[in-house]
Parts: structure tokens; sequence; C-alpha cells
């Protein structure tokens, strides 16, 4: 050892215990620091629950390598030491939840997602085949992700009804499959897809499959405003047919579009 650092003396003993290096080898500091990293090392005497395996460290450095970033260990006598972790600027984690809709995937945030209800051909039936779900006791408008997206995938028999939290209450986000968690690493879509608001990036699969990484919010308000552009000109044509009919005591006032509408033509 090179630098004679009174607290680098324990790591270093350490390290010619468990044979990483010989007793008269000198390495310099940024090696040295290195051993910390490595797997099974460790300075503690005891193996307790939380330390003395050497996992730690060595788990920080594949998961920060697997993202294609670095770890750096620095020390300067009198102010202590500094961890430096370096991470491609593009990169950002999310929990999310991965669904399947036909052949396609898709990722819903999890700090967006309540809870997943069944829905059924039944329940559909039920409600005449308004986009309306009861949950809870709660009236929830759904959008149906194989519609919004236009797939040409027919429905299974039970779908599942992925409830999620905007700022315009409740919705539910319709899809084929809720295959569970995944921790998601976003990558940006480019210069092409920038204008396009309902997704917010996508993520690469284990199997290479490239996933959309979905915005709720962006996604209900994209579907409120459409339902409100389909109802315009109906509420046209009836606002119409009202005013040419001098005996409807209503000819005074058109029927107006509500957002309590726009919810059940989702």
């Amino acid at each position: 050892m090179t630098t004679g650092a009174a607290w680098m003396c324990r790591p270093y003993a350490r390290a010619i215990e468990q044979g990483l290096i010989g007793a008269s080898d000198e390495i310099p500091e940024s090696e040295l620091f290195s051993l910390i990293l490595a797997p099974g090392f460790s300075t503690a005497r005891q193996v307790t629950d939380v330390s003395g395996r050497g996992v730690g460290m060595d788990v920080v450095r594949r998961n920060v390598e697997a993202l294609r970033g670095s770890i750096e260990i620095g020390n300067r006598p009198g102010a202590g030491m500094a961890v430096t972790l370096r991470l491609p600027l593009t990169l950002a984690i999310i929990d999310g939840l991965l669904v399947r809709v036909g052949h396609a995937h898709f990722v819903l945030p999890l700090a967006n997602s309540l809870e997943c209800v069944e829905l059924t051909r039944q329940d559909v039936q039920a409600v005449h085949g308004n986009h309306l779900a009861r949950v809870r006791g709660e009236t929830i408008p759904y959008i149906r992700l194989s519609e919004f997206f236009r797939m040409e995938a027919p429905p299974p028999e039970r779908e599942q009804i992925m409830v999620v939290e905007t700022e315009d209450g409740h919705y539910g986000l319709v899809v084929d499959e809720v295959l569970g968690n995944h921790q998601t690493v976003i990558k940006s879509l480019g210069r092409i897809y920038r204008d396009v608001q309902t997704v917010s990036g996508a993520t690469i699969l284990g199997n290479g499959t490239v996933a959309l990484i979905l915005d709720p919010y962006r996604l209900v308000q994209s579907a409120v405003q459409a339902a409100h552009l389909r109802n315009r000109p109906e509420s046209g044509r009836s606002g119409r047919q009202q005013s040419s009919n001098s005996s409807d005591s209503n000819r005074q006032h058109p029927p107006r579009t509500t957002r309590s509408h726009e919810r059940k033509t989702l």
C-alpha cells in the first residue's frame, strides 16, 4: 500500500487474509477501493443478518454496470470517503405493471395504479355495451386499450381492468392480461414520436420485445377529448331539430355535452 492512510489498513489487511493480494504487494488506492466492490469481500469479523457476507457493494456494482453506468470510491484524509455513481443522462427507472393487449406489451406506472378487477362478457352486457364498470360501489368509466390504439385483437372471455388514478378521477384501462410487476428502464422514443403525448417512453423486455410505457393521465385526457369531438355533431343536429320544433318546450335549451356524458361514452 503506497499511501499509508490509517483507515485503509483494515481493508488492506482483510484483502491479504482472503488472498486477494500478496503481503508484499504495493497497490494504489484506486485498486484497493475496487476490492471493496469485489464479490465476498467484507471487513466485518462476524456475519450477521445485515453485514459480513460481502454481497452488498458487489450487488450495487453489478446493477450499476447493468445500466451502463459506473461506480467510483474515493478518499481524502480528513474529509471522508465519497462514493460516486454515474448513470446515462437519458436513463430513468420506474416501478410499473407489465400488461398485454393482443401480442403487444405495455407498462403502466405503479404510482398511478390502484387495483385490478376482472371484466367479463356478462359485465359488458349488463351495462348495454357502455364502457362503465362498478368497482367497490363506484361507477368507473374505462378505456379499452385495443380500441384506443386500433388494434385488431379479439378480446378474451375475461379481460382485466387496471384502475388508475388521474387528475380527472378514477378510470379503468382494459387489458387482456396483467403479467405482474416490472422495474422499467425508460428509454426515449426519439424526435419522431415526441408529439405522442399518451406514451412517455419505451423499454426492452428480457426477450427483446419492446413495450411502450403509457402515461395514464394523458391517455385519459386524449380519450375524453376524442369522446367530446364525437358528440359535438350529434349535439348540433339535436339542437337544430329542437329549434325547428316550436311545440318543443326545450327548444331554447339545446343539449350540452358535459364531462359526465363524455365519461359514459368513452
